[in-house]
């Protein structure tokens, strides 16, 4: 059977383009084309050709844009269709809405019909291989239940800290974690290096379910082993990208933030390898760290990591979060932003970490209202308090 695509643009010069780059794999019953002006079209042939894998869907389009079609296709429940998005060059904000909302990947235009023919050769090979799973997972009596035990892995690998974190009476730690679905891409840690150090790592796998879910496995892993070795924190970036460059069949990425504190001095040393920068926050000023203008984890061997240190006053609190905070958006596609954030940072100062990311929560929730959840809602702060008891050796 030929591999079959859905067209979705309001050029309509497109479908003769694609038939003409296509003329001898569509006569050799390789590839096969359907047509759609705009996401509303899109949708019917969707319903009427569930023999569709793949879809070209272009952002910009009357009557039902990309970005509206997206969410549209993920209420039709086709896990192994694939949409890749048609975008103008250099769109960036556009195109991280769309892999949140479940794009598979993205093409610019004008078109490179070389480019776009390795990709779709690339969506062939990635459905073939989630077939292949999906041929062993149909002999489970329910996916759901695979997914939940998935979770319950998942959740017991992360520290559900609200407080004093072991005998670190200094610090006061909060996290906070709502997935988008049963199994997330978003991560976070906090351990102890040693007696008067304390890691904390906050990470975004690209991508959703048990694909990110693994490679998420891996690079908490690798994040773990290195810092156990009492590394500054961009050598621990450098390290663990590349044991998870290594084996990353997959292509996935991870955007991760990754910093030591020292519980006696104040000084928070810290490597950012393309992550939402955190916020410091006091009474005085709240500002967001500087950034160390590094690369997620995962896209190639080999890369340096920047260091930066922040010396903390006391009563200083550092908010970690990932994009799913700063980008949850309400039911007029607005998003929640920074400015927001800052404002509950404001009515919080009093509050502990626990109660910051509760509050900050909260206030989403009321600004998302009936707008679905599009990515994973992670947290993790804590408030460094030197006049609270030392560390006591274990």
């Amino acid at each position: 059977m030929p591999f079959t695509i859905l067209s979705v643009d309001d050029e309509i010069d497109m479908q003769d383009l694609l038939s003409q780059k296509f003329r001898k794999e569509i006569r050799n019953q390789e590839l096969l084309f359907y047509h759609a002006s705009n996401g509303m079209e899109g949708i019917e042939l969707l319903k009427q050709h569930p023999a569709i894998e793949m879809v070209l869907a272009d952002i910009n389009m009357p009557i039902m844009d990309g970005l509206s079609f997206l969410t549209e296709v993920t209420k039709l429940n086709k896990p192994l269709l694939k949409v890749v998005i048609i975008s103008a060059y250099g769109d960036m904000k556009n195109i991280r809405l769309a892999m949140n909302r479940g794009a598979f990947d993205f093409i610019n235009k004008p078109i490179d019909f070389n480019d776009l023919e390795a990709t779709i050769a690339k969506t062939q090979e990635r459905i073939a291989f989630l077939k292949s799973q999906q041929e062993e997972l149909n002999r489970l009596t329910l996916i759901e239940n695979e997914l939940i035990a998935a979770a319950q892995i998942q959740f017991s690998l992360l520290p559900r800290i609200n407080g004093v974190f072991q005998h670190f009476n200094a610090v006061q730690i909060g996290s906070f974690m709502k997935p988008a679905k049963h199994v997330g891409g978003d991560f976070y840690d906090v351990f102890k290096i040693d007696n008067q150090t304390i890691g904390f790592v906050i990470a975004d796998v690209s991508g959703k379910g048990i694909p990110a879910s693994s490679f998420m496995l891996m690079s908490h892993t690798a994040i773990n082993i290195f810092a156990a070795q009492a590394l500054q924190a961009n050598e621990v970036l450098r390290l663990a990208n590349n044991y998870l460059v290594t084996d990353n069949k997959e292509s996935m990425f991870t955007t991760i933030f990754f910093g030591t504190l020292n519980v006696q001095t104040g000084r928070f040393s810290f490597s950012n390898g393309g992550h939402n920068a955190p916020f410091k926050i006091n009474p005085k000023e709240i500002g967001l760290l500087e950034t160390t203008h590094n690369m997620a984890m995962g896209i190639m061997d080999e890369l340096p990591y920047n260091l930066k240190q922040v010396d903390l006053v006391a009563g200083d609190t550092i908010f970690m979060y990932t994009d799913g905070v700063s980008e949850a958006q309400n039911i007029d596609d607005e998003e929640f932003g920074e400015s927001r954030m800052i404002e509950v940072f404001r009515k919080a100062l009093s509050q502990s970490p626990a109660e910051l990311n509760q509050m900050v929560f909260e206030a989403l929730e009321e600004f998302r209202g009936q707008a679905m959840q599009f990515d994973d809602i992670t947290m993790l702060s804590f408030q460094w308090n030197p006049s609270a008891a030392s560390v006591v050796p274990d």
